[in-house]
């Protein structure tokens, strides 16, 4: 496990050739998608997202992962669970009950399916998921933006101090580099 952390995912954003902001806004991103956004509705916001603004795609993907097919049905037990509490009221559903009714969503085999599913289970069901997803990956986004960017700011300004150059130089250089890469795509 620790071999796969370090290979997909510490090793590409230490060895990051862009601006801090960049690879930090795409963790921001990632963490909000998979924490806010029902399970199989990543991608798709990922891509909407991206035609918004810029971001580190890869890292994005990769941090969505937090909400998985084995994380799903717990993931989303706290999120009814923690969202009755916000809500003053009580959570009378079990966690074998909601096991249950989260099969269709688990087992859909496309997208639509699984929305479908997710809208059949009832406006007090939704309202409770929706305000604890929305804080969660709010919260998740915004810690995983502040320290991203900080190890990224720390990298590049070892990086330029290895080159003899300034922090700011090295900046100005992945910047270019950034817009020269926004340029190619269109």
């Amino acid at each position: 496990m620790r071999i796969f952390l370090r290979k997909y995912f510490l090793d590409p954003f230490v060895s990051s050739n862009t601006p801090p902001w960049f690879d930090a806004r795409g963790i921001a991103v990632g963490l909000f998608v998979g924490f806010a956004v029902p399970l199989g509705g990543q991608l798709i916001c990922l891509g909407l997202l991206r035609s918004l603004f810029k971001f580190n795609v890869l890292m994005a993907f990769a941090f969505t992962w937090v909400n998985n097919p084995i994380s799903v049905i717990p993931m989303y037990y706290g999120y009814y669970y923690f969202g009755s509490l916000l809500l003053g009221r009580s959570a009378v559903m079990s966690a074998e009950a909601f096991r249950d009714l989260m099969a269709p969503i688990i087992h859909a085999d496309f997208f639509w399916e699984s929305v479908h599913a997710f809208l059949h289970l009832g406006w007090d069901f939704v309202l409770r998921w929706s305000l604890t997803a929305f804080i969660l990956g709010l919260a998740t986004g915004t810690g995983g933006y502040a320290i991203g960017y900080y190890i990224q700011k720390d990298h590049c300004t070892r990086k330029a101090k290895e080159m003899g150059i300034t922090y700011e130089k090295l900046l100005q250089k992945l910047e270019q580099d950034l817009n020269k890469g926004a340029t190619r795509e269109r």
